[in-house]
């Protein structure tokens, strides 16, 4: 008898090697996830005085992303319980990107502030498509520790790539900082396209574990 292809009855069924290729993919698109969050604390001080933005309407921009990644989080699982997660998180990481690429030549509090409520809305079906992925992919006994795994890129992220985007705001300006991170979610967004199947639809994706 053939082994089944992973669903939610993914403890029942032969893992695949293929699964931790996709635990990567996750830990990346978290870390891309989680810069495009953070990448306004460090491009913060310099857009603030040379757009001329006081302390009020600054704290306005960082809550954008808030009140929007909240209202859209029950929005966003209807979304993912419908939407194959292939073409849901490349559509996603595409948007949020190229909203983030935005922020690079935004010139007022209100360009700012809109793109990033678009940030904060677009990003909202990422952890719930993360938590799809690994039910389809991982059986019962490996999911907590393949959401450790990736749940870990927001922090790696942070800590490694935290000092190459203030490098780049340093040398370039803090429009790069947010052109850097939205065209590295762009390449991601691609290879997310590329490369995410379904188990089952992977060549080899059913092989047993030696």
């Amino acid at each position: 008898m053939q082994p089944q292809t992973l669903t939610g009855q993914a403890s029942l069924v032969t893992p695949s090697r293929k699964r931790f290729f996709i635990m990567v993919l996750l830990f990346i698109t978290v870390v891309i996830n989680y810069l495009d969050r953070s990448n306004l604390s460090i491009a913060a001080p310099a857009l603030t005085s040379e757009l001329g933005i006081d302390p009020i309407h600054v704290g306005l921009i960082f809550s954008a992303f808030g009140w929007t990644y909240a209202a859209m989080q029950i929005p966003g699982g209807w979304l993912v319980d419908r939407v194959p997660p292939r073409i849901l998180y490349s559509v996603a990481l595409l948007l949020w990107s190229v909203a983030t690429v935005m922020l690079g030549f935004a010139a007022s509090f209100i360009a700012l502030f809109v793109l990033r409520m678009a940030v904060g809305a677009l990003e909202a079906p990422a952890y719930p498509i993360n938590s799809r992925v690994v039910t389809t992919w991982f059986p019962e006994r490996e999911r907590a520790t393949a959401i450790g795994f990736y749940t870990s890129g927001q922090f790696v992220g942070l800590a490694f790539l935290t000092p190459v985007l203030a490098w780049l705001q340093h040398e370039f300006g803090w429009h790069m900082v947010f052109v850097a991170t939205g065209a590295a979610g762009l390449v991601c967004a691609g290879i997310w396209f590329a490369v995410y199947r379904q188990p089952g639809h992977l060549k080899g994706s059913n092989e047993a574990l030696t």
